[in-house]
């Protein structure tokens, strides 16, 4: 998902043409900002259920590994990072309005690169974590 973020053409080039150019193409900044908000299910009743989001110590070691991904793969100095779980205040302007999900199946060994502070097996992490029929991760990206 991280190599999907840097590479999703979403900016315009040179010539006008849309859909042209990535991150890495205009060498832009990243912003990762945790937003567990976005997991809410309005499936039932007329208040966001968050059960299908990782619990507190899952989700944030599944938030650093991104961040931790995104970082490996640009420029270390464009990556900048929000506060996990903290109410933040964050300024940006749109250009658009576009907002497109990414959804992607985890490689078959991901769980195994995961490793909690106390040594937790990826079984036990994974028994964890949301579970449905098609495991994919999603994130929403704003341009």
């Amino acid at each position: 998902m991280a190599s999907k973020v840097l590479k999703l053409k979403l900016w315009p080039d040179d010539a006008g043409g849309t859909w042209k150019q990535s991150v890495l193409d205009i060498k832009a900044e990243v912003l990762c900002v945790s937003q567990f908000t976005l997991a809410a299910s309005t499936k039932k009743g007329n208040k966001p259920d968050f059960h299908g989001a990782a619990g507190g110590e899952k989700a944030r070691e599944l938030y650093d590994y991104f961040y931790a991904k995104v970082q490996d793969l640009y420029d270390h100095e464009k990556v900048k990072n929000g506060v996990f779980q903290a109410m933040m205040e964050v300024g940006l302007v749109n250009d658009g309005p576009v907002t497109i999900e990414i959804q992607t199946t985890p490689p078959k060994n991901f769980l195994n690169k995961l490793e909690t502070k106390d040594q937790t097996p990826a079984a036990e992490i994974a028994k964890d974590l949301p579970q449905d029929e098609n495991p994919e991760m999603t994130i929403p990206l704003s341009k």
